[in-house]
């Protein structure tokens, strides 16, 4: 069977991640099926990528956390779905309540469309590819003055749900929720023995440049914001007192790929995947930034250019082989430099359009 005849269904297409994934499929030549929130938000994505009109189409879930949220896709589908990608969660530290803010989406929307691929999606969905975070992995409550052992697949973090609630931190919030939403997807593989396979990204640090709508600064999504842009958009006045929740990256394209990979390697099925490509501290990107964009040596602060990481701060690190092991002779990472001058370019290109 060719791509041309596989379908894919995706959430969250409006989202940084997903709209590359989008792009890949199309260029693979896959069916993309897409949900949206509402009917402007399919409209601003065919405006951006005319391309996309002959690959893609879009259905509406207003509420992922809907019970049944859904039900009426697989239901209106009539020839089924190949493969599901599941993107759409929360990524957004300005929150009011952690509950219903970030746990209750994250969770019972991954919850609901595993519900439905199940019960209503048919013997034909292969795999099931679940966007989590290497949050889901890391202990939130290391100490980072000294580096541990390097995190692996094995790893879980510790937060709890009721530690997010009781705190109502938005970092500690989104941290569980990536956890627990990925622990409800593998309780439910083991529990419900559906008939798909379960891969599950985690990813660190997301930036790259973006595909998605952006109608101005503050829609700028919440990676790029903090890693890069905040840099010289006035936020950060001194680098020495910046700090990072994570000190690792990868880059959006990695991300996007490994989603597309892991329907297409069998090795994939039924692991979880670490994504990182290197260390990114408030410095490097500072002297990255200010040694290819002499243009913003007047919006950006230089630091210490020698001073890497900020004092008494050693991250772990991670222990990246199973990527390699599951993609292959061919897959590797886009490095930090080439990531984060991608980034901005992509950044004044949107700052033209904002007459910036």
């Amino acid at each position: 069977m060719s791509n041309q005849e596989k379908k894919v269904f995706v959430t969250g297409a409006t989202g940084f991640i997903c709209a590359h994934i989008i792009q890949l499929l199309v260029e693979r030549g896959y069916q993309t099926i897409a949900s949206v929130r509402s009917p402007s938000k399919s409209e601003s994505l065919f405006a951006l990528h005319p391309a996309w009109k002959e690959h893609v189409s879009f259905v509406y879930v207003p509420d992922i956390a809907t019970p049944g949220a859904f039900d009426d896709v697989f239901k209106s589908e009539k020839v089924g779905f190949d493969y599901i990608i599941h993107t759409a969660s929360p990524v957004n530290f300005a929150i009011e309540d952690v509950k219903e803010d970030l746990l209750k989406p994250a969770i019972q929307g991954t919850l609901e469309l595993m519900k439905a691929a199940h019960n209503l999606g048919g013997p034909q969905i292969k795999t099931f590819v679940l966007l989590s975070s290497a949050v889901a992995v890391l202990d939130s409550a290391q100490d980072m003055s000294f580096a541990g052992r390097d995190y692996t697949e094995e790893d879980w973090n510790t937060v709890t749900e009721e530690e997010a609630i009781k705190t109502q931190s938005s970092l500690l919030g989104y941290n569980a929720s990536k956890k627990l939403s990925e622990q409800a997807a593998w309780d439910f593989m083991a529990s419900q023995k559906p008939g798909f396979t379960l891969t599950v990204i985690n990813p660190d640090i997301i930036i790259g440049p973006m595909l998605q709508p952006i109608d101005g600064p503050r829609a700028i999504n919440e990676s790029n914001l903090f890693a890069v842009y905040d840099f010289f958009n006035g936020k950060y006045k001194d680098v020495e007192f910046v700090s990072f929740p994570f000190y690792h990256f990868v880059d959006v394209r990695d991300v996007a790929l490994a989603h597309v990979l892991s329907l297409e390697i069998p090795k994939a099925a039924n692991q979880r995947i670490i994504l990182v490509s290197d260390l990114i501290t408030p410095q490097l990107v500072v002297n990255i930034i200010r040694k290819h964009f002499p243009q913003l040596h007047n919006r950006i602060a230089e630091g210490n250019p020698d001073q890497i990481l900020p004092k008494g701060v050693h991250p772990t690190g991670w222990n990246r082989s199973k990527s390699f092991e599951i993609f292959g002779d061919g897959w590797g990472y886009v490095g930090l430099e080439k990531s984060l001058v991608d980034t901005v370019k992509s950044i004044l290109d949107l700052e033209k359009k904002w007459r910036m």
